[in-house]
């Protein structure tokens, strides 16, 4: 018996084999059968055939590893190193790249941060593509950028803030307990009257009323000096039937360590004619000016209006 098959050369009997060498000759080509498919035997539920070589039936039982994690609606096929599954996500968010997760994808709310709580609020990048929430700054801050992000701040210079408004009557007027948080004072003197008789129209830093020296010129001619003193008009003024205006600067009123320099400029119209007054000195005293007190030569003060401003 020499027949063999032609891809496994299995041994059949032949043509001219006798009837009784027949159960022989087919004993011998069953085992031969038997014996190339011994390694398809086995396996156990869900494993599948994987060749082991390049070799005629070699084969072994392995569980396959491309087998699907999914295991809910929605849930992506993904990778990591190996295969993952990526959750399904929330309702109206969207998949995007995000290299910061395992298996590159996140599902995140699409368009504008849907973050802001509160009217004012405002958004910006944290880190790269990642959006937060900057809440609403208090009144008077400014938008500036602190350590690369943006943040509001209290403004460092600059701005005119008015401190208050006052209105002059009686022997003196006093604006007190003046903020410290500036750099320098402007007040604006606007119609300040007396109802008895002309004067002149007095300012006393602290209430001090001779620590005052200014020089400067009246109307455009007469040089006149104020050797320590209020700060006044050079003329008699403001009686009830006076028109007078006037300007105050007080530069670094808040320094103990020297003298405060002071302009001090207007106009009047006294009884008869007019005229206009410029002067500049300094408040000779090293404390901080914390109030300034009105008053008037001629009398008592009827009227008028002090608009006191602080400069960063």
């Amino acid at each position: 018996m020499a027949n063999p098959t032609t891809n496994f050369g299995w041994v059949m009997p032949t043509s001219t084999s006798l009837v009784t060498n027949l159960p022989a000759d087919f004993n011998t080509f069953g085992q031969g059968v038997d014996t190339s498919m011994a390694q398809l035997k086995g396996g156990s539920t869900g494993q599948v055939l994987s060749k082991t070589s390049a070799t005629d039936m070699a084969f072994t039982w392995v569980t396959p590893t491309d087998q699907t994690p999914l295991t809910t609606k929605g849930d992506l096929f993904a990778f990591t190193t190996v295969d993952a599954r990526l959750a399904v996500g929330a309702d109206g968010t969207a998949l995007v790249a995000d290299s910061a997760q395992a298996t590159g994808l996140a599902y995140k709310t699409p368009g504008v941060f849907n973050g802001l709580t509160t009217t004012g609020d405002t958004i910006y990048s944290s880190s790269g593509t990642t959006q937060a929430r900057l809440p609403i700054g208090s009144t008077g801050q400014v938008l500036t950028v602190a350590a690369g992000v943006p943040s509001w701040a209290t403004a460092a210079t600059g701005g005119m803030t008015l401190l208050s408004t006052t209105t002059l009557s009686g022997a003196t007027t006093t604006i007190s307990s003046i903020s410290g948080a500036y750099k320098q004072l402007i007040a604006f003197i606007e119609l300040p009257q007396n109802a008895t008789a002309d004067g002149q129209f007095r300012i006393a830093p602290n209430g001090d009323t001779n620590l005052a020296y200014l020089v400067g010129v009246k109307i455009a001619t007469t040089v006149y000096d104020v050797n320590g003193g209020y700060i006044t008009t050079a003329s008699t003024s403001n009686r009830s039937t006076t028109n007078f205006s006037t300007t105050l600067v007080i530069d670094n009123y808040t320094t103990t360590a020297t003298l405060k320099p002071v302009q001090y400029y207007g106009w009047y119209a006294p009884t008869s004619g007019s005229g206009q007054f410029m002067s500049s000195g300094v408040y000779a005293s090293a404390s901080a000016v914390t109030s300034l007190v009105f008053s008037n030569s001629g009398g008592n003060l009827s009227s008028g209006t002090v608009y006191l401003y602080g400069v960063k």
